[in-house]
């Protein structure tokens, strides 16, 4: 008969960042799925929120960023759980809302479909700023508050985008021509040190102006 316990998987959760469920069914002595997953409900743990949940790790609150986030090689958890949990935390934390492009530069994974879903769902709330989406708060009060806040980080944007001359443009997309593949972060380091500064915030005017993903690729406006 097969001896089992929570703490032959707390073992394995402590000896290493990611495993997945052939390593657990292994640690419970050849176990079926039901059984690991009866024993998944005795420890803390986290599913992988990319990769179709394919990974595990401990639930360790050192482990996350600030956004709540812990990556290993590719491999997304959150301290919530879930993606849409994830997404919910994230829009009603922030005091300007999110955009899609915002939530996916955070999470490293597409969101269009679960905010669709959590939109339709009336978890979220969404209104459309200077021809862009952006994802609130589902109180009506907390949204308004936010869209103000949006609105004003807005202004002061503008005033950055007047600062984005030929000589900016020219620069980045120097770097993208040397370097494809470079995201809008990647460019700001190449840059750092350029006299007069060219900031981040220029940089994401270069790419929105002329249509950039965040990998330097020309994209097809959405709208959204």
């Amino acid at each position: 008969m097969n001896i089992r316990s929570p703490q032959q998987l707390i073992e394995l959760l402590d000896a290493k960042p990611v495993i997945v469920l052939e390593e657990i069914q292994k640690a419970l002595n050849s176990a079926s799925r039901a059984t690991v997953f009866r024993y998944l409900m005795k420890v803390n743990y986290r599913r992988s929120y990319n990769h179709n949940g394919r990974y595990y790790t401990k639930h360790d609150l050192t482990r996350y960023d600030k956004y709540g986030i812990f990556s290993y090689k590719g491999i997304h958890f959150s301290c919530d759980g879930n993606l849409v949990l994830t997404i919910m935390r994230l829009v009603c934390d922030s005091s300007a809302g999110h955009t899609q492009r915002e939530l996916q530069e955070l999470l490293k994974v597409r969101v269009q479909t679960s905010l669709a879903s959590m939109v339709h769902n009336k978890k979220l709330a969404r209104a459309k700023v200077a021809g862009n989406f952006i994802y609130l708060h589902p109180d009506s009060k907390s949204h308004e508050a936010q869209l103000i806040k949006r609105c004003e980080i807005l202004e002061k944007r503008r005033f950055s985008i007047e600062a984005v001359t030929d000589a900016v443009v020219i620069e980045v997309l120097l770097i993208l021509i040397r370097h494809p593949g470079s995201k809008a972060g990647d460019v700001a380091r190449r840059l750092k040190g350029h006299s007069p500064p060219i900031t981040i915030q220029h940089i994401r005017v270069v790419f929105d102006r002329y249509y950039l993903d965040d990998d330097g690729e020309k994209k097809i406006p959405s709208g959204r």
